[in-house]
């Protein structure tokens, strides 16, 4: 006789409701390539993180994946999910296949784009793009993948020497992806079977690392959808975005776990074919080599040695018990390094100085020189209206985020050095502050945040307002 379990109508409905509808179409999105980030920006303290809203949307969590075991169960014993199962098997040939072309076309894009496999990633020399092509190139032959394989985990390593093993562990999948290439045919079948359980590892883990940002730096998210308030489905941006958080957390867990393997890829797989219609290309450059991982999953189910750690205890409750238990370790074991080393680069930024997060581009003969002019006249109800003058200068609000042009961007706008805003067209609307006298400055930056200089001097242009009591 099968276990049973007692289920309230309404845990049913609240538990499958949201896991199945709190799921947005922005949840995915990765913060770092539409929002201005910097690690100059004051991430939040573990006791300012944790707030009564981050615990309940934790419990939800814990008590969603523990039912998320008892669907796992329930579909184990239907007979025509067990017959997908065996139909997406038949294909499990093609996996490292999926996986040659999605890396191959994710370095593409990445190098056509001046990046280092990330879009925010500035190559650091000419010659690792041209080896970041080298790369995709071996993808073309099965011969050389295992080679392709090692390239991608050095082109890794080059992202941590670059931007350092914080940043990187976002990228973790590339990791992950170059493994299951390098092992996938030239070593023994019980070291090509580990392939699989790295990429599941490497992934879930993305999953939960990036989500993390929208707990500790919620200014990020905030920026993005701030600019796009439709993104929140009506709900208080601060709520969706940490909710947004849980959601992703909790997927990058059920993966890591083995939990619903083919219906948990088949779920993000859809959640990210819809961001890509929201949020363009960047989207698909970036997330093209998950694409890819989550097919060979789905083609590949838990693979030959992988045991999802839930299941070594053989009755349900404790099953359920496992795998909700375990979610909050992995959260706080998680949440605690990410908060620290968002402190340290916090630190270290500062120390820096703020073109260490976005180098700046220096603009010589026979390029055209940008200028701007800041001009300042008070609005016939209220506050200031601010021209910015340009020559030789375009803005750009389709390309942020992308390589730099000359001559191509956006301004930032500051107010006694203090950045109130970014500004995509000639005019721009502040308040009227307080009786006193204020320094407005304005920048003008490329497509990638690096603010253009010409001999060595930001282009720039500075007002000093005068407001009487």
């Amino acid at each position: 006789m099968k276990p049973t379990l007692f289920l309230p109508p309404l845990a049913r409905v609240v538990g499958w409701t949201l896991l199945l509808l709190m799921i947005p179409r922005w949840v995915q999105a990765h913060v770092k390539w539409f929002s201005e980030f910097s690690f100059a920006h004051r991430p939040l303290t573990l006791s300012e993180a944790v707030t009564p809203l981050f615990l309940g949307l934790a419990v939800l969590s814990m008590v969603v994946i523990g039912y998320c075991v008892l669907l796992d169960y329930r579909l184990k014993d239907a007979r025509w999910y067990t017959r997908i199962q065996q139909w997406l098997a038949g294909y499990e040939e093609y996996s490292t296949l999926v996986m040659r072309i999605g890396i191959g076309v994710a370095l593409l894009l990445a190098w056509q784009a001046d990046a280092l496999l990330a879009i925010e990633l500035a190559l650091p020399a000419a010659w690792i793009g041209w080896f970041q092509f080298g790369v995709a190139f071996l993808l073309l032959f099965r011969r050389t993948v295992p080679l392709a394989g090692a390239g991608l985990l050095g082109l890794f390593g080059v992202g941590i020497l670059q931007a350092g093993a914080f940043h990187m562990l976002d990228y973790a999948f590339f990791a992950g992806a170059g493994y299951f290439l390098l092992v996938r045919s030239w070593f023994s079948e019980r070291v090509q079977a580990t392939g699989l359980p790295a990429l599941y590892l490497s992934v879930g883990f993305s999953l939960c690392w990036a989500a993390l940002e929208k707990v500790i730096y919620p200014q990020w998210g905030r920026y993005v959808l701030e600019q796009s308030p439709h993104l929140t489905l009506g709900f208080d941006i601060d709520f969706f975005l940490l909710a947004a958080a849980f959601v992703e957390l909790s997927l990058g867990y059920l993966l890591i776990i083995g939990l619903l393997e083919r219906p948990m890829a088949l779920t993000v797989t859809v959640v990210f074919f819809t961001t890509t219609l929201i949020f363009g290309k960047l989207e698909v450059i970036g997330h093209t080599p998950i694409h890819a991982a989550l097919i060979v999953f789905l083609l590949e189910g838990p693979g030959k040695i992988y045991r999802a750690p839930y299941t070594f205890h053989q009755r349900l409750p404790l099953r359920m018990a496992f795998a909700a238990v375990n979610f909050a370790v992995m959260l706080t074991l998680l949440l605690v390094p990410y908060a620290y080393g968002a402190m340290q680069r916090y630190e270290r930024a500062l120390a820096e100085g703020p073109s260490h997060e976005h180098p700046p581009i220096e603009l010589t003969a026979p390029t055209p020189i940008p200028t701007v002019t800041l001009t300042v006249q008070p609005d016939p109800i209220d506050g200031w209206n601010l021209h910015l003058a340009t020559t030789d200068f375009r803005f750009a609000p389709d390309g942020v985020g992308g390589p730099p042009v000359p001559g191509e961007g956006h301004a930032h706008l500051y107010l006694n050095d203090e950045k109130i805003a970014r500004l995509y067209g000639n005019w721009y609307h502040i308040p009227a502050p307080p009786p006193g006298t204020y320094t407005l400055r304005v920048t003008l930056h490329a497509n990638n945040h690096g603010m253009f200089l010409h001999e060595g001097a930001p282009i720039a242009d500075t007002y000093l307002l005068t407001i009487e009591p």
